[in-house]
């Protein structure tokens, strides 16, 4: 059974898929917590067999390292279904979309199992089938390419081909973490991806939770010029509500509970 993860754990995942080995005390300092937080969590992860320890250090546990995206399908899970609803609430039907690779990406195309008529763009096979199974409802476009199997996502020069030849009506994504200076990402084919998009994409909607707006990040993967609207369920501290004042605000109502 897959273990159901904290927003704290989730991180941790994040920060060692783009630093395979870390410290504990650097740990601690990307999260902003004392050492012994992170130790604690850490025993935990350790004894589900998501991450495996050494001397001063840890690093994410070999089958953990071959699907994390399993691991975040399962994380924040009634956030993810709330953003997801309202994502859907703001596109009509008939409207044509790319949707990312993103976890959040496979709970919207769950929430568009009732609307029809969509013509639906995405790298992720996993955002594919999630799709499929609202049947004829729409259309699905997936690109050509080579399979990541970390995640399910064709992540291939064929897949940014395909990004900068569609012109969605809307561009869903998700992103790793909400900074002052825009959306920020992990992985360089996700920034990418999202980078090539945004050029053709005639509204582009970033979905991301609270947990985001402290969250590390490695790239700019979108600055806050290119986005439209953001899709949160929180309101935003200070610093970044005024770097973003450009954006349409849409905040989850938090009693819409599962």
């Amino acid at each position: 059974m897959t273990p159901v993860l904290s927003v704290r754990q989730e991180r941790i995942i994040e920060i060692l898929k783009a630093t395979p080995t870390i410290t504990t005390h650097e740990l601690a300092l990307r999260l902003g917590v004392s050492g012994e937080t992170v130790r604690r969590e850490l025993q935990a992860m350790e004894g589900d067999g998501i991450v495996q320890k050494f001397h001063g250090g840890v690093s994410l546990h070999r089958d953990m390292q071959e699907s994390p995206f399993q691991l975040r399908l399962h994380t924040n899970v009634g956030v993810k279904r709330r953003l997801a609803r309202q994502v859907s609430s703001l596109l009509p039907d008939g409207a044509s979309l790319m949707l990312d690779n993103s976890s959040t990406a496979c709970y919207v195309a769950q929430a568009l199992a009732e609307r029809r008529g969509m013509t639906v763009a995405t790298p992720s096979l996993e955002v594919g089938r999630a799709l499929a199974h609202s049947g004829e409802r729409h259309t699905v476009l997936l690109p050509g390419g080579t399979l990541r199997a970390s995640d399910m996502t064709m992540a291939s020069a064929n897949a940014l081909r395909f990004a900068s030849q569609l012109h969605p009506d809307y561009f869903v994504c998700s992103v790793a973490a909400l900074s002052a200076g825009g959306c920020l990402d992990f992985d360089p084919f996700e920034a990418e991806f999202k980078q090539a998009v945004v050029t053709q994409a005639a509204k582009v909607v970033v979905v991301a939770d609270a947990s985001k707006f402290a969250a590390a990040g490695l790239i700019t993967s979108l600055p806050w010029s290119d986005v439209h609207v953001l899709v949160t369920d929180c309101p935003l501290p200070a610093d970044l509500a005024q770097a973003c004042a450009g954006v349409q605000l849409v905040v989850v109502d938090r009693a819409d509970a599962d």
